[in-house]
């Protein structure tokens, strides 16, 4: 009776290990040339990513400006009514410059900005009226919009709740392509400044190798077809004979 157990058992664990599928490591490729430091090193390129984050930040909320000032009562938890001021005024000025009006038409608006009254010292009298508008115009733009991030982004993850409110609220537009490139661009500049010297090397390596072999099996797959258009030459002549 014991050795029937025992042979039993025996045959159990035969059986189950037949039946047992081997285990196959799959890797991804991709995941091959991930950099296996995850946190900056030195203060330089910390100081360069926080610079990436914050351009993709305000390029981020430029483009949200306009349906944040005409969906004002939505955000009135999250931007104060001085912001939303700030807003409103950067908008109409914007609208203003778009439709060719005066700078007299927005005056009201530009002799709030702060840097107003340096207007005539940055550029002088020697240019002509309409070239002194235009770049009046832009001056006073780009003195405005710095307010409008200056106020919004203070507060940390602002941009974030707003972000939310919109999505919420179906109000969220889609990325555009510049922004598709820019954090590309940043996530790009994260790995490279991860990568030590010696995964760069070998990243190049597995590249070369992995095209070498791409072409290698590309000739081996012209062959096998020139190869099988012959065969299917042979019989089609054989069948018409």
């Amino acid at each position: 009776m014991a050795s029937a157990s025992i042979m039993s058992s025996s045959n159990k664990s035969r059986t189950s290990g037949a039946a047992a599928k081997p285990i196959r490591l799959q890797l991804d490729p991709l995941r091959l040339h991930e950099p296996a430091r995850k946190k900056l090193s030195t203060i330089e390129t910390q100081r360069i990513m926080i610079v990436f984050d914050d351009l993709v930040q305000k390029m981020e909320l430029i483009e949200l400006l306009p349906i944040i000032a005409a969906h004002a009562d939505l955000f009135k938890s999250v931007i104060d009514s001085e912001s939303m001021n700030e807003i409103n005024r950067h908008e109409q000025l914007k609208r203003a410059y778009e439709a060719h009006e005066s700078l007299q038409s927005v005056m009201n608006i530009i002799e709030k900005l702060p840097q107003f009254e340096n207007y005539t010292r940055r550029f002088g009298k020697s240019l002509s009226s309409n070239t002194s508008e235009q770049i009046a115009y832009h001056y006073y733009m780009q003195q405005s919009i710095r307010n409008v991030l200056r106020r919004l982004l203070h507060e940390q993850n602002r941009l974030e709740m707003i972000k939310r409110i919109l999505q919420s609220n179906n109000l969220l537009p889609k990325q555009k392509e510049v922004m598709n490139v820019l954090k590309l661009l940043r996530d790009s500049a994260m790995e490279r400044f991860l990568t030590t010297p010696l995964e760069e090397r070998e990243k190049g390596e597995q590249i070369k190798s992995l095209n070498a072999r791409l072409a290698a099996n590309e000739t081996v797959i012209a062959k096998l077809e020139k190869e099988l258009n012959d065969a299917i030459a042979d019989r089609d002549a054989e069948v018409c004979h």
